[in-house]
Formats: C-alpha cells, sequence, structure tokens
C-alpha cells in the first residue's frame, strides 16, 4: 500500500496543484462579490480539474508554457471582473473591456474604489502563479495514468450539464419559481438568454461563463446559420408588441408643445437628494413648475451607464444586455430616434459636450442616432484642448459666441445637451472639483463625507447652466417656444462612500436608489403637472412624441407616461422590477408601498413581462428591428 502511494504522489501533485491555482482564480471572483451559494464553486472546481487534467496529458514543456498562459489569463480575468463588480457592482462580457479605452481618463479615480484587501488579494494571486509552477513536479505518466485522466476529464465534461440542471433546479425551487420557462429570476433563463452577466456566473462559475461568453457573443454570430433566426427574433418581439405595447390613443397632454423647440439636457449624475431650493434652486423651480416625474428610474442595461441613459433616451432601446456593445449596432436604422423624428419635422437636430468625439464613439453613434452633427466644445476652446479651464463649466456652450449660435440657431432645433459638471471624481485632485469648490466655498467641510462636498458645488454648476440657459433664451426671444427637458442618466453611484448616498437618498430599499430627476418645463405652461407614475428611461421617447404631438409609425417597449392604459413600471437588466405597488428583487418582494400590495399583485405574470422585455430590447438591436 504505501508503494502504491509513492507511485502515485508526484502525479498527484501534478494534477492537484495547478487544479489549486485555477480553483482559487474563482475564488477570488467569488470571494470579491455578493455570489452566495455553491453552483459557481462546483462548476469552477470541475473545469479546474479539467484544465489540470489536460496540463498532465501535456509533454513536459508545453505543460508548463500553458500552465504559465492559461493561469494569468484566468488570474487577469478574475481580477477584472472582481474589479469591475468592485465598483459598478455588476459582472461584465468579454467586449466589454473594449469600454476601457473611454474609462481610461478616469483611471486614477476608479483604481480608489478598491480597497486595500482587494489589490493585496490580486498581487498574492498572480503571486500563486509563479509559486503554482515553481512547485508542480515534473511527470511522466505511464498509459494507464494518462487513460485514467482522460477517463476523468471525459466523465467531469459530461457531468456538467447534469450539473447545470441540478444548480437550476435548486436555484427554482429556492426561489419558489416553479417550471415555468419565464419565470422572474430563474438563473437558467439568464444562462440562455446571456442578459446577466453576474447571474450567469453565480449559476456556473469563471471558466462556464467565460467560455459561454465567447461562444454566444463572438463566435455565434460569425455564423452563416446564425441569420436563419431572423424569423424568429421578429417573430418574438411581434409578439410581445402585440401583448404589451402601448394604445398609441391621445391623451389630455397630446401635442401641448407642438411645434415648439427643444433643448434635450442629459445631466450627468444629478441625483434626486441634491435637487432642492438651495444647491439646485433653478432646476428645482423648473420642476415645480413644469412637468415633474417624481418616480423615474435610470436602470443600468449593458455596462456603460452614462451612455445607456443617452442612448435609450433617444432611440427607446436599451443598451445590449447580451454581451454585445451598443456601437456594435451603429449601423442600424434609427428612423424611429427622437431626432430622427424631430428632423423629419422640420427641425435641426443636433448634439454637444466637451469631450471628444471618440469618446463613447459619440462622433459615430450621435449621427447613427439621427443628429446633424457632434458638436464638442475642445474644438472652441481657446486652447483648442478638453483640458481647458474654460470648459470647466458646462455654461461654455453659452458662453461661447460660435457654440452659443449653434446651441439657440433661428429655426425650430430638436438638440442634446449633455452636461458634464456634476460628473465624477469628487476630490481635490480633479480639476472641476476644485473650480466648484473655490466657486461655492460655503459648500467645504459642510458634510461629513468630503465627496459630498465637492458633489453639491458641482450641482450648482449644472444649476448655473440652466439659469444660464434660460437668460439666453429669453434675450434670443425663444424663451416662451422652447422647451427644455432634464434627464439624469443614474444616481451618483460613483461616490466611494455609497453608505452616504443611501443615507441622503432615504430610500427603504437599495433598488430604489435608481431613482433619478427628470422633467419637463415650458415657460408658457399654465399650472404645474406632477406625475407620481413608476417610469424609467425607455419611456421619455414616447412621452415626448406625444407631448409634441408627433405620430410614429414604430412601436417602442417604453409607453407614454400619460396614457391612461399604463400603470407603469421600471424592469432592470438582471429581472428585478418597481411597480407602484411593490419592489421585486432577487426572487421575492423586498418593499410594499402599502398594505397587502404583494398580494395584489401578480407576480409569475409580472416576472414574466419583464423577462420578455429584456429579451425583446436586445432581439430589437440584434435584428435590425426598425429596418424591417
Amino acid at each position: 500500500m504505501l508503494s502504491f502511494f509513492r507511485r502515485i504522489r508526484q502525479p498527484a501533485i501534478a494534477l492537484l496543484i495547478p487544479w489549486l491555482a485555477f480553483f482559487l482564480a474563482d475564488v477570488f471572483v467569488y470571494a470579491f462579490t455578493d455570489v452566495t451559494g455553491w453552483c459557481s464553486l462546483a462548476f469552477s472546481a470541475v473545469w479546474a480539474g479539467v484544465l489540470a487534467g489536460i496540463l498532465f496529458l501535456l509533454p513536459r514543456l508545453a505543460a508548463r508554457i500553458v500552465f504559465v498562459i492559461a493561469y494569468y489569463c484566468a488570474a487577469a480575468y478574475a481580477i477584472i471582473q472582481a474589479g469591475y463588480f468592485q465598483i459598478f457592482g455588476k459582472l461584465m462580457w468579454l467586449k466589454d473591456l473594449l469600454y476601457l479605452r473611454d474609462g481610461a481618463e478616469f483611471a486614477g479615480s476608479v483604481f480608489s474604489f478598491l480597497s486595500p484587501g482587494f489589490v493585496i488579494a490580486a498581487v498574492l494571486l498572480l503571486l500563486f502563479g509563479v509559486i503554482a509552477h515553481k512547485l508542480r513536479p515534473e511527470t511522466q505518466p505511464s498509459r494507464v495514468k494518462l487513460l485514467t485522466v482522460c477517463l476523468c476529464i471525459i466523465t467531469a465534461v459530461s457531468a456538467l450539464p447534469y450539473l447545470l440542471n441540478l444548480s437550476c433546479a435548486d436555484d427554482s425551487k429556492e426561489l419558489g419559481l416553479g417550471t415555468d420557462f419565464y419565470a422572474g429570476k430563474s438563473l437558467r433563463r439568464a444562462y440562455e438568454l446571456m442578459y446577466d452577466a453576474k447571474k450567469v456566473y453565480s449559476l456556473c462559475g469563471l471558466y462556464q461563463t467565460a467560455g459561454r461568453d465567447i461562444v454566444v457573443h463572438l463566435l455565434t454570430p460569425c455564423l452563416p446559420g446564425n441569420q436563419s433566426r431572423e424569423t424568429e427574433r421578429l417573430a418574438t418581439i411581434e409578439s410581445f408588441f402585440d401583448d404589451y405595447a402601448g394604445s398609441g390613443k391621445t391623451n389630455d397632454m397630446t401635442g401641448i408643445f407642438a411645434g415648439k423647440n427643444v433643448i434635450l439636457v442629459l445631466m450627468e449624475s444629478a441625483d434626486d437628494w441634491a435637487i432642492n431650493e438651495t444647491d439646485a434652486p433653478t432646476i428645482t423651480k423648473m420642476m415645480q413648475e413644469g412637468i415633474n416625474f417624481t418616480n423615474m428610474y435610470t436602470p443600468l442595461y449593458g455596462s456603460v451607464r452614462t451612455f445607456n441613459t443617452e442612448f435609450t433616451m433617444n432611440t427607446g432601446v436599451f443598451s445590449p444586455t447580451d454581451g454585445n456593445l451598443t456601437f456594435t449596432y451603429c449601423g442600424n436604422d434609427y428612423s424611429e430616434s427622437l431626432p430622427n423624428l424631430f428632423r423629419n419635422a422640420g427641425y435641426s437636430a443636433n448634439a454637444f459636450h466637451y469631450n471628444s468625439p471618440t469618446f463613447y464613439s459619440r462622433g459615430i453613434m450621435d449621427p447613427a442616432m439621427g443628429y446633424e452633427n457632434y458638436i464638442c466644445y475642445a474644438d472652441y476652446a481657446e486652447h483648442g484642448n478638453s483640458f481647458s479651464q474654460e470648459l470647466d463649466e458646462d455654461t461654455f456652450v453659452l458662453t461661447n459666441e460660435t457654440l452659443h449660435d449653434l446651441l439657440l440657431c433661428k429655426e425650430p432645433f430638436f438638440n442634446f445637451v449633455i452636461s458634464r459638471n456634476a460628473h465624477m471624481p469628487y476630490a481635490k485632485e480633479d480639476s472641476v472639483s476644485r473650480y466648484a469648490l473655490e466657486k461655492y466655498p460655503q459648500y467645504e467641510g459642510s458634510d461629513e463625507c468630503s465627496e459630498v462636498d465637492y458633489y453639491y458645488a458641482k450641482i450648482n454648476l449644472l444649476d448655473d447652466f440652466f439659469a444660464m440657459l434660460i437668460d439666453d433664451l429669453k434675450a434670443e426671444n425663444l424663451l416662451d417656444n422652447t422647451v427644455i427637458v432634464g434627464v439624469t442618466d443614474h444616481y451618483s453611484y460613483s461616490m466611494k462612500d455609497q453608505e452616504r448616498v443611501l443615507e441622503l437618498s432615504d430610500v427603504p430599499v437599495n433598488l430604489m436608489v435608481e431613482k433619478t430627476p427628470f422633467f419637463i418645463w415650458s415657460a408658457d405652461m399654465e399650472s404645474p403637472v406632477t406625475v407620481d407614475k413608476t417610469i424609467n428611461t425607455s419611456d421619455i421617447l414616447p412621452t415626448l412624441l406625444n407631448l409634441f404631438g408627433m405620430q410614429s409609425d414604430y412601436r417602442y417597449i417604453g409607453r407614454d407616461a400619460f396614457d391612461p392604459d399604463y400603470d407603469g413600471y421600471a424592469i432592470f437588466s438582471d429581472g428585478s422590477w418597481i411597480t407602484d405597488d411593490v419592489v421585486y428583487q432577487d426572487g421575492a418582494v423586498i418593499h410594499e408601498f402599502y398594505e397587502g400590495a404583494a398580494a395584489n399583485t401578480d407576480l409569475q405574470a409580472m416576472n414574466t413581462f419583464a423577462q420578455r422585455y429584456i429579451e425583446t430590447s436586445n432581439l430589437i438591436l440584434e435584428s435590425n428591428y426598425y429596418a424591417k
């Protein structure tokens, strides 16, 4: 017996060390996310064994080379995924790595989100690769050992589908979902549709998620047979619209702004708790005098919060959650978009922002969505670059004579202004933060969190833009004929102290922190309008079309907020949802807005709708639906 153990000691160690290395990569991700349960680790334990077995079958030199490459690819992928979760609270698809170029400008602030424990663990994970490489013994397996390893690999891979079914069955049982194909938070549905990377990871771990990501998002779209799905895609979309699309009927708000100019403002990072009479008096006054949507949610789809909101409110479709990037679809037909529909009505339409056209590919995407031009402030700055102090305020588009004339042109216009002033970071290292606090020094030391000091000062800069815009419209005799629309892209998620953000937001459950300001203001409104109905970003486009009396031949996933047949909801990319009755997340109602609300809600029907809603939004882009 002793001799037997001596004979297998080296081969066993040669298998065990790589297995442990590959398994630790997934343990790292598991440790730095909020995923619970055994599913992801079980899958990774199997795949780590398969990888270790493959190395065992290779010649010595090849095994060492393959181990180093495979391990450091796995470790780098694990660190990126866990780091991304630390910052954004979600996992990413491989294609999302292309967005890293656009985030490089804020790299210093991004890394400040990572805790010392995370950095130390990441370094140790990388060092373990060196240790494992040194400790793995040289082996020369016999035919019997090779055959045994091959049989083990085949058995392990064959067991994965059964493990997947077991995991899904366990999930459905735990959540009380039964076997309904579209049922709520079913991880199997997420695995099939690939609409949320965290859900897929929680079901099948790091390696299976990466492999399926590669197959579904990178390889399958390149296959000729993929085109045969076109009929199925279109049928799925039409079925959704037949069941859920708005009626298209007119209502009391139809056409009240017909023929007026529009300035659509993306209020970067302007959270609802910061909009008040003291810190944002102009915006607050516009909300009180205009149409104020008090329960507007801007859920994240895709991986980029700001551009997701830009894209959705302009096109009526959310950014893809299926692993593709939004600008993958820059060649799609966007005849249904806001700028295109207004241009068809005789308006001009341009987009304005301080950043370069390459950032989020706006120079490509904005014209693709229907804007005539993407106008970059840096091209008009005195020093000709985006770091000029002239650009520290959003009012530059008004103080610069050329930009002013482009924005407030003497013809019907639909212009889109992307603000910058309230953008991250909120620290003295940021030039805009320093400028804002110098202009509004009363905020220094005003809050227990220094980030909040800078944030409030930056919100004041944003408010200055609206105040100057109103004054300039009045001076140009355009005020009575211009509607200003203010939409926030996301809540203040980029603050490092999220506990303080939750305190300031004062919401009963964390998901409700996604609520953001949305208002529509016109100087000649006879009386203010308050809309308390729960709505979401996709509702902006059909709502504006109704207010401006525009007809469209297209059907949208969003609804007109004033449609009396629309009850209102916000659907999140992970399948969570909010209505006027309840908040539903992670397979359960987590908040009721009144006693007995959950009992009055058909949870299964709403879960079914949420899954179809997410799927349809993806399919609209994937199939280039509006070109049909």
